[in-house]
């Protein structure tokens, strides 16, 4: 009998392992998931030109990528800077020092 409770319990505490791990592999893969769908997000606004159609949809996405909270913080700051570079208005088409 008490062999038998032995048994029953390790097999409960191995269900539960197993459990737990599948939950957190679970867990990883759709937080995978959600910053590979940012990132192409991300990548997405930052390819539109101000003469596309689409911008101003871009330009929102990246204020929104600015604020998601399980996104990375340097990640957050790139949506940042991609953001403040298209407010900065330009004057020239080349860089400052090119003459």
């Amino acid at each position: 009998m008490e062999t038998a409770l032995i048994g029953a319990v390790i097999a409960a505490a191995a269900a539960i392992l197993a459990a737990v791990v599948s939950w957190f592999g679970a867990f990883q893969n759709r937080r995978t998931a959600d910053r590979d769908h940012a990132w192409d997000r991300f990548t997405w606004s930052v390819s539109q030109r101000e003469e596309d159609r689409a911008y101003d949809i871009s330009s929102t996405v990246l204020r929104r990528l600015e604020t998601v909270a399980w996104w990375s913080k340097k990640d957050r700051r790139l949506a940042s800077r991609a953001l403040r570079r298209r407010s900065t208005p330009r004057t020239t088409d080349r860089p400052e020092g090119d003459d």
